[in-house]
């Protein structure tokens, strides 16, 4: 027996020694939004069954891993509900058909998301709109719990929705509470903000711009002695929630990303020669530049649903332009308009986006972000068939956030099995920080020819069968951070 063992021993010894390094994985942030107000993305109507309701969600991750996406930002507050079970707020009625209304089985959407997108190798960001109030007029009545009910004084009707006033102190504090409602309670990789801090400017029947209603606000703000003119007030209302929500964020779990996905330009004329009619400055109260030098989110989603070659309006000027202003390295994820396919755009405009953002990452990891997952599964002009076999050839694994964690993984200890004549993977970690620490696991393959990733799984997972074809396997253990520690290898007796 024991010569039998020093056989093998030296075998795999042997073939271990024929095989190449295990290189490091690429690396590349590949996320698509999903969204649930007004059933665009997910479900496909309010009130289906819960499992219908489930059948469609899994369908869409499915699909999305199949894509080699590997994050999902899933819309779990459109607009003062809850996609979730939540004891601050209403359940959405574009989940159940009536707001405040539970599902019909007792189920959490986003903890089975969660879940699900985990056990495909993708990470789920929670997507929260933080001051809208209502999406439409009246189609849905509003809960006794709904804070149109609650706090009428707090709700302005602006165009045709209803806003949460982000001038009163209590409004932004109700939207970081419920921010921080679900990173403690959920196992979520990360929050995630859009562009809705003050509405879009409404033009009324006469063309001309009507005031957000504000006043009341703003004039008890000069009478206490406030000097900051009107919209700089509202810039430091939004200032004031965007930093006090990362660093509450960050107390309870450091590792959860923040991001934001702010309207592509900071302001127009930056760069020289850019822009249309909108300040978002001005117009929206949004100092999106000011947040990325602060430091106040780990990942910026400027909206660049514009033309490569649009002059003043460019997709990858305006990604350079953010570049150049990213003072702290944080990670630059453009947002791309996967919508305007078959409108303005073929689906080899995606191609060419994605390629620009790798071009001119300079160093730093790329990363972008389908605007929305639905669209891009319809694959109008062949956008999806081009963005998997052109755009994503490879495996990729988000990067790494190094100023949130960086911290040294287990080493890993792996073998092979058979059982029935079926080859498979077990593995341990030679450190109890494994339970901590380890978020992933990434299984790289040796064919013989060259070293591939090929899938990533979540760190509760142990076991996994042996890979067809697969000469030899690394498997990595990968941090909630994406850090990387050593590789375990095992090569083919």
């Amino acid at each position: 027996m024991l010569r039998l063992l020093l056989i093998l021993l030296a075998s795999l010894t042997l073939a271990q020694a024929q095989i190449p390094t295990v290189p490091q994985p690429a690396r590349e942030f590949r996320g698509s939004w999903i969204a649930t107000v007004r059933c665009i993305n997910w479900p496909t109507e309010p009130g289906l069954p819960t499992a219908k309701q489930k059948q469609q969600l899994l369908t869409l991750l499915d699909r999305a891993a199949a894509m080699r996406l590997n994050a999902i930002l899933f819309q779990v507050r459109p607009a003062a509900d809850a996609i979730y079970r939540s004891s601050l707020e209403p359940w959405s009625p574009w989940l159940t058909g009536k707001m405040g209304q539970p599902p019909e089985t007792d189920w959490d959407p986003l903890e089975f998301a969660i879940q699900e997108a985990h056990a495909r190798g993708m990470e789920l960001h929670a997507w929260f709109n933080p001051f809208r109030a209502l999406a439409t007029s009246d189609r849905f009545p509003l809960s006794e719990n709904h804070v149109g009910r609650q706090h009428p004084d707090w709700c302005i009707r602006y165009g045709d929705s209803t806003w949460m006033n982000p001038g009163i102190q209590a409004v932004r504090d109700r939207a970081r509470q419920v921010i921080l409602d679900v990173v403690t309670r959920y196992d979520v990789d990360g929050v995630h903000i859009d562009d809705y801090f003050y509405p879009y400017p409404v033009n009324g029947k006469d063309g001309k711009l009507i005031p957000f209603p504000d006043a009341a606000q703003y004039a008890a703000y000069t009478a206490t002695g406030g000097a900051l003119e009107l919209n700089a007030w509202r810039r430091q209302g939004i200032d004031e929630f965007i930093s006090t929500t990362y660093s509450a964020v960050k107390t309870a779990k450091k590792w959860v990303q923040v991001g934001i996905s702010p309207f592509g330009l900071w302001r127009p004329n930056f760069p020289p020669g850019t822009g249309g009619g909108l300040d978002p400055y001005e117009d929206l109260a949004a100092d999106s530049r000011k947040w990325l030098h602060q430091g106040w989110l780990d990942y910026l989603v400027p909206q660049l649903y514009w033309h490569t070659d649009d002059k003043k309006l460019s997709f990858p000027i305006y990604y350079q332009w953010w570049q150049q202003e990213n003072l702290l390295g944080r990670h630059i994820y453009p947002g791309m308009g996967v919508d305007r396919v078959g409108k303005d755009r073929g689906g080899i405009e995606i191609i060419r986006q994605i390629s620009s953002v790798r071009a001119l990452a300079k160093g730093k990891a790329p990363g972008h972000l389908h605007w929305n997952l639905g669209e891009l599964l319809k694959n109008k002009k062949s956008v999806a068939d081009l963005t998997l076999q052109r755009g994503y050839t490879t495996f990729a694994i988000p990067p790494a956030t190094p100023w949130l964690s960086n911290e040294a993984l287990p080493e890993v200890m792996v073998n092979a099995e058979h059982s029935s004549g079926q080859r498979s993977l077990k593995w341990s970690a030679l450190d109890p920080r494994m339970n901590i620490w380890v978020r992933w696991w990434l299984l790289q393959v040796w064919d013989g020819k060259q070293w591939k990733s090929t899938c990533v799984f979540p760190g509760t997972q142990l076991t996994a069968p042996w890979p067809t074809g697969a000469k030899a396997v690394a498997l990595r253990p990968l941090g909630r951070c994406w850090e990387a520690g050593s590789p375990a290898l095992l090569a083919v007796p």
